[in-house]
């Protein structure tokens, strides 16, 4: 990637320098970082005209985030003093759309007026008086003199010779002013900012073959409600940016919005002085480009990946896009390895006590959720690619047919990535959990507690045509006692039993009291078992919990 040259120190002078005459500048996007949460990173810069050193104006107005807006200038012996934003009444020509419109772009005219009570009024319109953008009389010159005619009464216009169709509209046009001193050959003159409304969203495909290779395709969609493109290069970034005031808007853009910054100030004494300390940061980002623009290329050329500390990029260049517009680019094409893989979840279960005090529907709920598990089979690659495999849709294909869409995680490169695909139905699964045996009155910290002890089997029968290997998790509540066929068992506590699996829907049913964390805990069993054709296997464990 590139690194801008920002100005390191902005001159803030108590008395500028005589005003020069504003040139205007379009001052086009030469560059942009797209991050998937919607954020840009925009770099616009344009040569510095000799012509122009003094005053430059972009007529653009940016909504930058708070603290994200740097101009700068770079080359020659320039030097950026101020920049300053604000509005310009401008006025400008726009098709009349109703009567009023009309009339008041025939100024100067001879007119008749049709009124609503069926009179006709007839003389030069002198005048439409308005105060603070309102008015509710015109003006019409007759042989009697100067006449007003209320504008509520008027149903129709008729303009004696030519009739303009346009009238004179007066608005605020807001933008923004640098002020620079000096200039020189190679001087040029720019804004970079981070704004919210450009995004890239990524989707892969993935050919499966029977070599043990996978053929993976990237692709981004580009959605733009930013700003017009024309020639810009696009860094599509894999990674997750912190912008800590992504919901403020910096004062520069001229924003009602920008008075949350000091109304936050005023409200929170913990925020009051955040923006008062003195903070040294380094800010990393992209050199200004020595050249003019490119010519633009039919189609964005996307360059090689390249790593950018927690980020990964990849530059897409050339590209035409305007606002509003959404525009789909291949990004990467490589091979991985991989292999199937066949895992099967059991389910965690309540305790039997709180079972029994369910209601029906509940209880209907509950045999749904532990309804009979099904194996799931997996891809596995090993990510030796070029860059992290990024979070996005994926397409799954095997010898030109699709097989499934899927959800790939993020995985860094030398990872290990695993893609569901779908359920595996011919590895047939019956899991059974029941109570075996109960101890009552076991006194613990001066209470008395029972004891129950739980047995449960998982048997499963592959009816597939070749032999596969399962991997089989079976989470439960309490402690685990054993585990039969060369099977492991382990103990989790709160944060690792949710670690790898979500948390079950009937566990907010309940208020859990402190005492069942104290004496019970989180049990895993797991097993690894090859299944020949139509071999059946049958996996038991034992455990225990103490209720009160």
């Amino acid at each position: 990637m590139k690194t801008p040259l920002l100005i390191s120190v902005l001159v803030l002078a108590a008395a500028l320098p005589a005003q020069k005459p504003a040139t205007p500048s379009t001052m086009p996007v030469r560059e942009l970082t797209a991050f998937k949460d919607g954020h840009a990173y925009v770099l616009r810069d344009t040569i510095l005209q000799k012509t122009a050193a003094g005053t430059v104006v972009l007529n653009e107005l940016p909504t930058p985030v708070l603290g994200t807006f740097w101009p700068f200038v770079s080359g020659g012996d320039a030097r950026l003093v101020s920049a300053r934003s604000g509005r310009d009444e401008v006025t400008a020509d726009r098709p009349a759309v109703n009567v009023l419109e009309l009339a008041r772009a025939n100024v100067g005219k001879f007119l008749t007026l049709e009124l609503k009570d069926g009179a006709d009024v007839s003389g030069k319109l002198q005048a439409m008086p308005q105060r603070e953008g309102r008015g509710d009389i015109l003006l019409l010159e007759g042989s009697a003199g100067v006449r007003a005619v209320a504008t509520n009464r008027i149903r129709g216009i008729s303009v004696a010779g030519e009739c303009k169709l346009e009238v004179a509209h007066k608005y605020l046009k807001p933008r923004i002013v640098l002020d620079i001193d000096g200039g020189g050959d190679g001087a040029r003159v720019g804004v970079v900012y981070v704004q919210k409304g450009f995004r890239w969203i990524p989707s892969y495909r993935i050919d499966i073959g029977d070599d043990g290779k996978a053929k993976l395709q990237l692709q981004a969609t580009l959605v733009n409600d930013l700003v017009d493109l024309d020639g810009a290069t696009v860094n599509l970034v894999v990674g997750v940016p912190k912008f800590a005031f992504a919901d403020m808007v910096d004062p520069i853009a001229l924003q009602q919005r920008t008075s949350q910054v000091a109304h936050a100030a005023r409200e929170q004494q913990g925020f009051s002085n955040f923006l008062g300390n003195s903070l040294a940061t380094q800010v990393a980002g992209y050199a200004v480009p020595q050249r003019e623009q490119p010519a633009a290329a039919e189609v964005p050329d996307v360059g090689g990946g390249e790593a950018a500390e927690d980020l990964f990029v990849f530059p897409v260049t050339d590209v035409q896009l305007k606002k509003g517009e959404r525009l789909i680019v291949p990004v990467a094409s490589f091979e991985l390895p991989y292999e199937d893989a066949y895992r099967l979840d059991v389910p965690m279960a309540p305790p039997m006590a709180y079972q029994r005090g369910l209601n029906d529907q509940r209880v209907l709920e509950l045999a749904r959720q532990l309804a009979a598990p099904k194996v799931v089979h997996l891809l596995r690659f090993d990510n030796n690619g070029p860059g992290p495999l990024t979070t996005a849709p994926a397409l799954v294909f095997s010898k030109g047919r699709i097989l499934a869409q899927g959800h790939m995680k993020y995985t860094p490169r030398g990872a290990k990535a695993e893609f569901e695909i779908n359920t595996a139905i011919d590895i047939c699964v019956e899991s059974d959990e029941h109570e075996a045996g109960r101890e009552e009155r076991i006194k613990m910290n001066d209470a008395h507690y029972a004891k129950i002890d739980l047995a449960g089997t998982i048997e499963l029968h592959n009816a597939k045509s070749e032999a596969v290997e399962v991997e089989v998790i079976r989470r439960l509540l309490g402690h685990v006692d054993e585990v039969s066929n060369d099977g492991e068992m382990a103990q989790l506590d709160l944060v690792r039993a949710w670690a790898n699996a979500p948390r079950p829907q009937w566990w907010g049913w309940w208020s859990w009291p402190s005492w069942w964390y104290h004496h019970n805990g989180f049990g895993e069993c797991r097993w690894t078992v090859k299944l020949e054709p139509n071999e059946r296997v049958e996996l038991s464990a034992k455990w225990h919990y103490y209720w009160r």
